[in-house]
């Protein structure tokens, strides 16, 4: 039993001697011990004969104010946007309008210019695929479309931010970026009426969140023109609730009809 103890114990040592050398680690030996524990020697005097602890401190000079450099900020670059519809979509599509917090590719709107109808969702939903509204979510657009007498085709779907938001805080920053280049893209299309989907998209264009609350009609007062607008939940979590959301939203739907 003690042999086969002590060759537990010289194979445990042979190992930890092995790992340090695969590490790279080589031995190191000296004639005389020392004591690795004790405290460092204290540094020799100066030349002056004074010593160190008896020596004054000397403070650092301070610079003049007049040295110290202040650093302007950066300039805040103008927001050019294209005046053209189709080159808009084209920056939209490239990522080249700014940044914009959110996560995988650009996903561009689509529709006619000059639609009797634009849609306006917070982003672009996980199924959609290489337009704004083209899954799921586009499909239950147009079902109340339809169920409030507006062609689907007669509708464009854009989208507030131009990818797939996962963390509202990091989107949250560019909120202003994207509320200025939203309203320069409704100036773009140029639409008769404007549904403004989820409740963080009506935050930023509206200034508040009505899409919880009974229809009611709105007005956006946009390049020399006065839009109708409405304002419903996200179609996203519609799907969750399909028929409180989709006879809520037809009722907002109606009140574009009304003149």
């Amino acid at each position: 039993m003690v042999l086969a103890a002590m060759n537990s114990d010289i194979k445990l040592a042979q190992s930890l001697v092995d790992w340090w050398q695969i590490a790279g680690v080589t031995w190191d030996f000296h004639d005389t011990p020392n004591d690795w524990l004790a405290d460092d020697p204290l540094p020799a005097a100066r030349s002056t004969g004074v010593p160190r602890s008896d020596m004054p401190a000397q403070p650092k000079p301070l610079l003049p104010a007049a040295t110290v450099a202040k650093v302007a900020p950066p300039p805040v670059a103008e927001l050019i946007l294209p005046e053209d519809l189709a080159a808009f979509q084209q920056a939209w599509r490239e990522g080249t309008l700014g940044l914009d917090g959110g996560d995988g590719v650009y996903l561009a709107p689509s529709g006619p210019k000059r639609p009797r109808l634009m849609v306006v969702t917070a982003s672009p939903e996980r199924d959609d695929r290489e337009t704004v509204l083209s899954g799921i979510a586009g499909t239950l657009i147009d079902n109340i479309a339809r169920a409030a007498g507006f062609a689907p085709d007669s509708i464009y779907r854009g989208s507030f931010f131009p990818r797939l938001v996962l963390d509202s805080r990091a989107a949250a920053e560019h909120v202003d970026h994207w509320r200025r280049i939203t309203l320069h893209h409704i100036g773009l299309v140029k639409p008769e009426m404007l549904v403004v989907a989820g409740g963080e998209t009506a935050r930023a264009l509206l200034g508040h969140d009505p899409s919880q609350k009974p229809p009611i009609l709105h007005f956006l007062n946009h390049g020399g023109r006065t839009i109708k607008v409405i304002v419903m939940r996200k179609p996203g979590l519609m799907l969750h609730r399909i028929v409180q959301e989709k006879a809520m939203a037809w009722q907002s739907w109606q009140l574009l009809l009304v003149e």
